[in-house]
């Protein structure tokens, strides 16, 4: 029994900080893996093109039978006697092997090549992007967990501080300083309140799930959540955000590798009006002339050929070289967007700190309000009513407290996520 014991110990006690649950859906989350999977494919893609210099080995063999042997028959006339000869055997084989070798294909393959080298260096990027991306999901998760955590905490106090209330009533009920109404209607305050923490601890399962989801791990539910400490800057200038966005943002690098792919592959296409040169090494035997001698031999042969349909590749290069255009504008928009990003996460950030100013004093004051009616009701200056309001104005105050702090540390982490990397605290 204590050798269970103590293997549950560790279940029970597990702990997830914020940097631990950020490092576990890196390694675990599926949009990352997905990514992951879209670079490995690039890599074998490289490893594909870079045959395209290898040699092309070939290797024929065909049986053949007739029905009737063909043969040749000269009538007289041509010769003072006519003559018949057979033209091929009636059951033959033909055996060829050997190799191609592309000498010249008018560019085509260094530019393949190197788009896919930008196509790896692309899906690094885009890599990279994701893993930020996660990376604020996780952690606004982990926030998310832990702002409805703090509320159970602020409902739990409630039902304490009620209950007391409750237990003072009951004791002036005896002594006759109240009515059995005032009993009753704390009674119903105190079902409020309980209700209330139900729901949150509810909602504080259904926000662990969303991380567990993020993570992409099958950890106990009943983990426990540990406080954060992320340093939150007083003073940040927009424009040295917009700039570090700018510059960080790894989709904005991808998209410009995307730009020089298009730009190879113009030139892979307009490759179709170079002429293309190729060698050929090949043995080959057949038996299906009996008068050839000798039935196997060797070539060695060395060709050009030019070829083309019109002007169809300039007309596809020139489709591409729009489709490079078209990118830049794409790139133009996806700069915008991303200040536009930043430009909102700024202000929500800037309005968060604001709310959380307007919370801690409305806490302090709600406070300070409920110790005196407490007190008040205590010499009986105040009613029941009075205390249970100034109660429920303190839990309120309690949770707005909570929700604004979590919300400034969210929207930080936003800001972070939408300059694309950590922002020093000043």
């Amino acid at each position: 029994m204590k050798r269970v014991l103590f293997a549950l110990i560790p279940m029970l006690a597990y702990g997830l900080t914020i940097d631990e649950a950020v490092e576990k859906a890196i390694k675990q989350n599926l949009e990352i893996k997905q990514q992951k999977v879209e670079l490995k494919k690039a890599k074998i893609q490289l490893k594909e093109d870079y045959n395209l210099w290898a040699p092309e080995f070939f290797l024929n063999f065909s049986y053949t039978t007739y029905k009737d042997t063909p043969y040749t028959k000269i009538p007289p006339g041509v010769l003072p006697f006519p003559l018949s000869f057979k033209q091929t055997d009636k059951d033959f084989k033909n055996f060829s092997a050997g190799i191609n070798f592309p000498i010249f294909t008018g560019f085509a393959r260094p530019n393949k090549i190197s788009i896919s080298k930008l196509e790896i260096k692309s899906n690094k990027q885009l890599l990279k992007e994701t893993i930020t991306q996660i990376t604020a999901q996780t952690k606004a998760a982990y926030l998310d967990a832990l702002m409805t955590q703090a509320i159970v905490e602020v409902y739990k106090k409630q039902l304490q501080a009620v209950e007391k209330h409750l237990y003072r009533v009951k004791e002036f009920y005896k002594e006759g300083l109240v009515t059995k109404v005032d009993i009753l209607q704390t009674q119903v305050k105190l079902s409020e309140v309980k209700r209330n923490l139900r729901k949150a601890e509810g909602n504080l399962k259904i926000a662990k799930a969303r991380l567990r989801n993020i993570l992409n791990e099958n950890i106990n539910e009943d983990f426990e959540l540990q406080p954060v400490n992320i340093k939150i800057p007083e003073n940040l200038d927009l424009q040295a955000l917009y700039n570090l966005a700018l510059k960080n943002r790894n989709i904005i690098k991808s998209v410009r590798l995307k730009e020089k792919e298009v730009q190879k592959l113009e030139k892979i296409q307009l490759s179709s009006f170079f002429p293309k040169i190729a060698a050929q090494a090949y043995y080959f035997y057949t038996d299906q002339y009996p008068y050839l001698d000798p039935k196997n031999n060797y070539a060695l042969s060395i060709g050009l050929q030019w070829k083309f349909q019109g002007i169809k590749p300039y007309y596809s290069a020139l489709k591409t070289k729009l489709e490079a255009k078209k990118i830049r504008f794409q790139l133009k928009q996806l700069k915008n967007n991303i200040k536009l990003e930043v430009k909102a996460a700024y202000e929500n950030f800037q309005t968060a700190k604001e709310n959380l100013k307007v919370a801690e004093d409305t806490l302090a004051e709600a406070e300070e309000y409920y110790k005196m009616v407490v007190e008040q009701f205590k010499n009986q200056l105040a009613s029941t009513t009075d205390v249970l309001d100034a109660e429920s104005m303190l839990t309120s105050a309690r949770k707005g407290r909570e929700i604004s702090y979590y919300q400034l540390i969210k929207a930080f982490v936003e800001l972070q996520k939408a300059v694309g990397g950590k922002i020093n605290a000043q």
